[in-house]
């Protein structure tokens, strides 16, 4: 079997991400009590944040474009906030307090083309890491994100470190549930973890090159947001 055959390539990864998404979004807009089932299919979708993030990185790596590559995301933060917002009750008119992952998937890219420029002195590098970081804060688990990106960019070429930092990133996320009294179940949050086996099985191809695809990725996020929250009305 040809080597590029073996494992998931990028387009698989997106749509193993993109399943649990819809499923922990379903599970949240139409079935919210917490009860067993609920925190169960909830989980699932604890998956979907880390494998966003090493995409990103995989995007980064690969662009051809890093400048149009940013645009992208920043297009589709901006087109993702209004539907998150419908989606999940929140005024979107105050962005500064609530919006989508997609804005700290955006800021975790710019960290680590800005952290990437060597030849920038390595304080003023911190700071842009920093100031992302707090910049972060209202999308959805703001900071935790952007480490990530930085964790999966900086120690790219090598699965121990890079997975290290994935993990103690992971800690403070979860310390993170108690530092601000944080809703549900902290343990929750480790099912994360369960994202690193796909991720150790990606192929590093990316499968089926379609534009409809590359776009259709960014385009999906805010459309089901759109549908959930027709369907939602319709119900009632």
């Amino acid at each position: 079997m040809n080597e590029a055959n073996r494992g998931l390539n990028a387009n698989t990864l997106k749509l193993i991400a993109v399943i649990a998404m819809v499923v922990q979004h379903v599970t949240v807009m139409f079935y919210p009590e917490e009860n067993a089932l609920h925190w169960s299919l909830y989980a699932v979708g604890r998956i979907t944040a880390p494998i966003m993030c090493f995409m990103i990185v995989e995007g980064y790596y690969h662009t051809s474009n890093i400048k149009k590559y940013l645009l992208r995301l920043f297009i589709a933060t901006l087109l993702s906030h209004v539907p998150h917002a419908l989606a999940f009750g929140f005024s979107p008119f105050r962005f500064w307090k609530v919006t989508s992952i997609m804005w700290c998937l955006f800021l975790g890219l710019l960290a680590l083309v800005i952290y990437e420029k060597k030849e920038i002195p390595i304080f003023f590098r911190l700071l842009a890491v920093g100031v992302s970081c707090i910049l972060s804060y209202p999308g959805n688990l703001n900071c935790i994100v952007v480490l990530w990106i930085l964790g999966f960019g900086v120690f790219h070429d090598s699965n121990r470190k890079k997975y290290t930092a994935f993990f103690l990133v992971m800690l403070c996320y979860l310390a993170e549930f108690w530092v601000i009294d944080a809703q549900g179940i902290p343990w929750i949050r480790l099912v994360s973890l369960a994202a690193i086996p796909f991720l150790l099985l990606y192929n590093g191809t990316l499968g089926k090159k379609r534009k409809w695809i590359q776009y259709g990725y960014y385009l999906f996020y805010p459309v089901h947001f759109l549908i959930l929250y027709g369907i939602k009305m319709l119900l009632g």
